[in-house]
């Protein structure tokens, strides 16, 4: 018995050195799924609606829902009077490294995936005069993982177990105010409020010594920041607009609960701590410029810029390690309106397609996605609906990680 309660301190003391978050925890480089990267990519600014999406994620001219007053909202003065938007949209990805998986505890031979489907933005928006004023929620980003449960059994028996599930939201509460200044420039500013939370809980067992080792972590997340932008309508044909984001810091009260159970030892430890931790998120500067080619026929571009090298995150205590270069996204898309009449209503179908250049921040692995995209939709009158899809792979960290989505949105101005 003495021999079995000696193994088991010298496991306990393994264990804390791996999972307590004042250990070496930290120093593990998982690159592209660090805990609190958002599912898919790094980069978010604002949400992408159906017709953003369809269009190589473009934003900062492409004047079509509420949602523009995430980006620049300055777009905001090109909607109609009153504008009621909604978008829902689906979710996959694969991961690799992340959290214990891959990591030294657990070995996938190939990418796990994962997937979610979420109701994830509804604004409104008014004109008054030459102001308009919008309020909108969004889902900002997602921090799931694939669930990794694996158990070993021989002879029918369970010997051993071990389960690891993540989940977390991050929200987005969004009031903007625009004015057209001239003729051809508008001007736009955003106050946003982030919340959410993110939970990690892991469970370890050897079913037939009857011992288990739980780690269970947990975030409540709170930030605020501003967005700006300006719209220039230069000709008939050829618009420009600027826009940036304010760094800010993005805090979470913490916690953490680590137990050790041994009932053959007469073992029971439960380790509790807190934090308030901190996260900087990089400013955010974007350039778009949209060409009207044909009266039915317009292409945009756009380049947003992530200061990411200013990047840094307290947890529990220490500074983890992020060694991040800034980074350029780089997006283009392709619209083009047909129209017919049925009823003797006028309806128009919007066909698009788009590319986008996402590269990651992490200087090791050098790792970037390549979307393409592509959305259509059915306008009348004042309803408009639209949907896209839009198809990635990443290459540079030797996982062949992949990611899709498919976007929904309704909207309704008058």
């Amino acid at each position: 018995m003495r021999k079995r309660n000696i193994f088991f301190l010298l496991l306990l003391f393994f264990t804390l050195l791996f999972f307590f978050p004042l250990a070496s925890w930290s120093q593990l480089v998982l690159g592209q799924y660090e805990d609190e990267a958002p599912f898919r990519t790094w980069n978010t600014l604002g949400i992408k609606t159906a017709s953003s999406l369809g269009m190589g994620e473009i934003q900062f001219t492409l004047a079509t829902d509420c949602s523009v007053a995430l980006s620049n909202p300055a777009l905001l003065t090109e909607l109609p009077k009153i504008t009621f938007s909604f978008n829902s949209s689906y979710h996959r990805a694969s991961f690799f490294k992340y959290s214990i998986v891959n990591t030294g505890v657990l070995f996938s031979e190939k990418t796990l995936t994962d997937d979610f489907t979420a109701f994830d933005f509804i604004g409104i928006s008014l004109r008054l005069s030459d102001w308009t004023f919008a309020l909108n929620w969004s889902l900002l980003e997602v921090y799931d993982r694939p669930v990794a449960d694996y158990q070993y059994m021989f002879q029918d028996t369970l010997y051993y177990s071990i389960y690891m599930n993540q989940q977390g939201r991050l929200n987005n509460l969004n009031f903007s105010l625009s004015r057209k200044l001239s003729k051809i420039l508008s001007v736009g500013l955003g106050f946003n409020r982030v919340y959410g939370q993110l939970d990690r809980e892991i469970i370890e067992v050897w079913a037939v010594d009857r011992v288990s080792i739980s780690d269970n972590k947990s975030h409540e997340y709170s930030g605020y920041y501003f967005n700006a932008g300006l719209f220039l309508d230069l000709t008939d044909r050829f618009k420009v607009a600027a826009v940036f984001r304010t760094p800010y810091v993005k805090k979470s009260e913490s916690q953490s609960v680590l137990s050790y159970n041994a009932p053959p030892g007469g073992t029971d430890i439960t380790i509790e701590a807190s934090s308030n931790d901190e996260y900087h998120q990089p400013l955010v500067l974007g350039f778009g410029a949209s060409y009207q080619i044909l009266k039915d026929f317009r292409v945009m571009s756009e380049l947003t810029y992530f200061n990411w090298s200013k990047y840094e995150a307290d947890y529990f205590g220490e500074i983890q390690q992020r060694d991040y270069k800034d980074v350029i996204k780089i997006g283009v898309g392709a619209e083009m309106v047909n129209s017919f009449t049925l009823f003797n209503q006028d309806f128009y179908l919007p066909w698009r397609a788009g590319f986008s250049y996402d590269p990651q921040p992490m200087k090791e692995p050098n790792s970037h996605y390549v979307y393409f995209t592509f959305g259509s939709g059915i306008h009348w009158k004042g309803l408009h609906f639209d949907t896209a899809v839009s198809i990635g792979r990443e290459s540079g960290s030797g996982d062949a990680l992949s990611t899709n989505r498919i976007a929904f949105s309704l909207s309704y101005q008058f």
